[in-house]
């Protein structure tokens, strides 16, 4: 169960949320108020349950009109919340997200439609590995014409059979909200190492932003750059086209500046069974470790996760009538190959990558 990964994976001492009766009763956590204090232009609110907070958090943050999202506890029956006591199930709240959003850019159908696309609303009290009330498929409505938009979503997806199994989410009106713990908010982000992070909360993610490319901040040039930098962002280097022709050869430049794709058992590297780390060709930045290379029969070098998922970028690619996670370097945004959900454990992850855009130092 997640909880006990937490506290073996985090050592975090659980803390209490804020007691109030208010109907959004914010915790004592710095991060969160400033979450929410952060954003104070115009934007709206919305409520959705669908499991492990720390997965619906980054699902909402990488749509496109959606500023904020802040884990939290939702519809409970004790006046207070916190993640030891909603872990026990006995509650009644369950894990929820607060989504602040830009209306000018997206609407609550388009949430709702993000809600019951990312997760299987016809499993009761359950999500993945996650099983409990506090893990119950629910969307919290603040007045009727959400509402409205909800019951007439679920009665279009039973229309159209989308599920084979009956939807059980809960439409309920918002009662009260409490922020999670401090050490909650923006967790996948903060925590890419983690064992939960790498095999349910990115598979997750990459499933969603898969399925829905149009919704997503990328799809509209928005980075999400406007954001307060985060630590061990990477410094971009920004080269023109004669510059790199002049510092790449002609497979580097082709695989890595033009998106191409070495044939299969032909790179320098698809093969290399030598110990060191593995750095993009183009600006030296350390990618991949020898030690989490692995045999992947595709003919190209795989790896099962980078050295720091900071100096890795994806982006959705839709060429040649497929759609896949692209990734690229993240200091230079030079195209590196793609990743796929078919790795081995611990991640789940294959990313799968091009000899010419690598080199290779041997470990001394």
């Amino acid at each position: 169960m997640r909880y006990l990964w937490v506290l073996l994976a985090a050592g975090i001492a659980l803390t209490s949320c804020f007691s109030g009766n208010s109907q959004d009763a914010n915790s004592s956590s710095p991060t969160s108020k400033e979450k929410t204090k952060k954003f104070s232009g115009d934007l709206s609110t919305a409520y959705f349950a669908s499991g492990c907070f720390w997965c619906v958090e980054a699902v909402y943050e990488s749509v496109y009109g959606v500023e904020e999202a802040i884990s939290g506890y939702a519809s409970g029956t004790e006046a207070n919340a916190d993640y030891k006591l909603v872990s026990s199930g006995s509650t009644k709240h369950a894990e929820a997200v607060k989504v602040l959003y830009d209306p000018g850019k997206v609407d609550y159908k388009t949430l709702v439609k993000v809600f019951f696309g990312s997760h299987d609303p016809t499993t009761l009290n359950q999500q993945g590995p996650d099983k409990g009330p506090q893990y119950r498929s629910a969307l919290y409505y603040q007045n009727d014409e959400e509402k409205a938009i909800a019951e007439a979503y679920v009665a279009e997806l039973k229309k159209n059979k989308t599920f084979k199994n009956p939807i059980v989410t809960e439409i309920e009106p918002f009662t009260t909200f409490f922020d999670a713990e401090d050490y909650h908010q923006d967790y996948e982000a903060n925590n890419p190492s983690n064992p939960y992070v790498q095999s349910v909360s990115i598979p997750r993610l990459r499933r969603f932003q898969k399925a829905f490319p149009e919704l997503l901040k990328t799809a509209h040039g928005d980075s999400g750059a406007d954001k307060d930098k985060k630590e061990g962002e990477i410094e971009k280097i920004v080269k023109t086209n004669k510059e790199w022709q002049k510092l790449l050869t002609a497979k580097q430049y082709y695989v890595l500046r033009e998106q191409g794709t070495e044939r299969s058992f032909t790179g320098e590297y698809w093969d290399n069974k030598e110990e060191g780390m593995y750095k993009c060709a183009a600006c030296q930045l350390p990618l991949f470790d020898s030690k989490t290379k692995f045999k992947s029969g595709t003919g190209w070098p795989s790896f099962y996760e980078p050295i720091k998922t900071a100096h890795i970028a994806d982006h959705t690619d839709a060429s040649h009538g497929m759609v896949r996670d692209e990734v690229v370097c993240a200091r230079c945004d030079g195209h590196l190959g793609h990743v796929f959900d078919d790795g081995p454990k611990p991640t789940g992850l294959r990313y799968c990558i091009n000899s010419a855009a690598l080199k290779f130092e041997k470990e001394q």
